[in-house]
């Protein structure tokens, strides 16, 4: 009759024991997912983006009162929002324009994507130019217009900034420095002129001559560079992906892909785990049951 009782017992406790172990490997699997969701936010609602900060259309394209006069050196830079796969599409639309209009001057075109979470992700572009002053607020609003295909609203200002940098200064120095140069080399040359019976001299002259002649040179691309700061104006323009908004149920529907997922992974780890502990589990039934027909657990 013990014997029985201790067989029936043994018996009752297998179940438990078989789901005990199944439902501390699903909670491990569970927890560490878990942890791995909490760490890099791979699914779950989002807070909502920070409001686009619209340029109102009588300040999008203001320009300055007295363009092109003095030493003045303008920079603009345009922020725009538009959606993730018109990113290059905008790109090369403005960088197309840019090589084809007389006087524009590409300086660096580039683009960057970003792999996000659940598939999204996140695009930038940016095109650096100069252009005349005349051409520049065209430029602007070809930049912000939107494609073909697109409604007026898909494209957003977020920032539009004009800095202007006086230059007067930097100019004033240089024209000095090369009228001074200039006179010194003309100098040069006439007692070059003057030694060429004279070796040594000659020798002297042509070394001063040089270093006279590379100053000015300097100088000169100096002087260019001022210039071209003077006569055309910078354009920075950055385009970035618009950051999806979604309801809450929108959003638990698209959350529902990457739970699917994740309790398919938890299936496969258990399965991985059951195929390690079941032998175990079925070689100490089989010992407990090769122990109760022996009689072990019976009173003597």
């Amino acid at each position: 009759m013990m014997k029985q009782k201790i067989r029936y017992s043994l018996r009752r406790l297998a179940g438990p024991v078989v789901l005990g172990v199944v439902l501390a490997s699903l909670a491990g699997c569970k927890h560490r997912h878990g942890d791995d969701r909490q760490a890099d936010g791979s699914y779950g609602s989002y807070p909502p983006p920070p409001a686009p900060v619209v340029v109102p259309a009588p300040m999008k394209f203001s320009m300055r009162g007295k363009v092109g006069q003095g030493n003045i050196a303008y920079e603009h830079s345009l922020a725009l929002r538009v959606s993730a796969d018109k990113v290059g599409a905008h790109l090369a639309t403005l960088r197309d324009y840019c090589l084809a209009q007389q006087g524009c001057e590409l300086v660096s075109a580039s683009e960057d994507a970003e792999d996000q979470n659940e598939g999204s992700d996140n695009r930038s572009a940016r095109l650096s130019a100069r252009l005349p002053h005349d051409k520049v607020e065209d430029f602007l609003k070809i930049a912000a217009a939107p494609l073909a295909g697109e409604t007026a609203g898909a494209v957003v200002t977020q920032r539009l900034r004009t800095s202007e940098r006086d230059l007067n200064s930097e100019v004033t120095d240089v024209d000095r420095r090369l009228a001074q140069m200039t006179a010194y080399r003309d100098r040069l040359e006439v007692l070059e002129a003057q030694s060429a019976g004279k070796t040594d001299d000659l020798i002297k002259v042509a070394k001063e001559l040089s270093e006279a002649q590379s100053t000015l040179e300097s100088a000169l691309k100096e002087k260019k560079d001022l210039s071209r700061q003077v006569d055309t104006e910078e354009v920075d323009v950055t385009y970035s992906s618009a950051r999806e908004n979604l309801g809450p149920l929108r959003q638990r529907w698209k959350d529902s892909g990457a739970l699917f997922s994740e309790t398919l992974a938890d299936l496969w780890d258990f399965l991985i785990q059951a195929v390690v502990w079941a032998p175990l589990v079925v070689i100490g039934l089989l010992i407990v049951r090769r122990a109760i027909r022996r009689g072990w657990f019976s009173r003597t």
